[in-house]
């Protein structure tokens, strides 16, 4: 299992179904199945009924493979009140500690870059007291991505047991990271696939999601120039698709017309999606 935990600036706090040039609204989708449990604080959420519960919650979609979105789960952890201020990250991760910042739009278009944590919270801050452009929202982003959560902050956002605890039969019990995406308005993950089953777990801000089923014997294998989603194409990595999904060049990509249905949704603060292994998915 690979938990994703997000965190956005303020300039972020919008409904994602507003209207944008890049908007996938007219991509005809099916919604992604929910369900509510009761929300948690950080110190409810260790209760083993409350554990429990979610593990009964995912289970079936475990099983089956399919996404499920839980929501509002953690909305009353501590993440989701003090991951907003930027003067908490100052206070709780030495403004030292390296990081790697993906550049550009999203990370199949732009660079990867190591730089002190202190220096990308400055770049947050001068963006958040900015009016929005939306040049620079396309094409000058810079996203703190894919790196492990800091030890100053893992208490504000406690892990499901059945992440790590075999015996809620929630797959293989096994925890291989617990990752942080952190960014302003703006940042896009491009249509790509992970190899192991993941938890989004939404702390600040609002993302819009589009899910497509796997391939059957999906891999590096896979000859892409015959698959609908082009992965490994245009220097892309084999998990990744050449497909702007939400403006498609279908001239260049004329099997992309054959892609399944996607699932859709929205998800805000508090909310946790259960992202199966290898199924496709797009984030904005």
């Amino acid at each position: 299992m690979l938990l994703h935990h997000h965190r956005f600036s303020q300039l972020a706090a919008r409904r994602l179904s507003s209207p944008s040039s890049s908007s996938s609204s007219s991509i005809k989708s099916n919604p992604v199945e929910r369900i509510r449990l009761p929300s948690l604080s950080s110190q409810d959420f260790n209760s083993y009924e409350h554990q429990l519960a979610m593990a009964d919650a995912i289970r079936p979609n475990h099983k089956s493979q399919t996404p499920i979105l839980l929501t509002n789960l953690i909305s009353k952890c501590d993440a989701v009140y003090f991951w907003r201020s930027l003067q908490y990250w100052q206070a709780a991760v030495p403004e030292n500690t390296p990081v790697d910042v993906e550049l550009g739009r999203s990370y199949n278009t732009g660079s990867r870059v190591s730089m002190k944590f202190g220096d990308y919270l400055e770049y947050l801050s001068k963006v958040t007291e900015q009016e929005p452009d939306p040049q620079q929202q396309q094409e000058e982003v810079a996203y703190l991505a894919q790196n492990e959560l800091f030890a100053g902050v893992q208490s504000d956002i406690p892990t499901p047991h059945f992440c790590s605890d075999g015996s809620f039969n929630v797959g293989e019990g096994k925890l291989y990271h617990s990752m942080l995406w952190l960014g302003p308005r703006g940042t896009v993950s491009p249509l790509h696939y992970d190899p192991l089953d993941n938890l989004l777990m939404q702390v600040v801000g609002n993302k819009h999601i589009l899910l497509y089923p796997p391939d059957k014997g999906n891999g590096r294998d896979i000859d892409s120039t015959g698959s609908w989603h082009y992965a490994g194409l245009n220097g892309n990595q084999y998990n990744t698709s050449a497909v702007d999904v939400e403006n498609p060049n279908y001239e260049e990509f004329p099997k992309f017309r054959e892609a399944p249905i996607p699932y859709e949704c929205e998800i805000g603060p508090g909310d946790v999606l259960f992202i199966p292994s290898k199924w496709w998915h797009h984030v904005r």
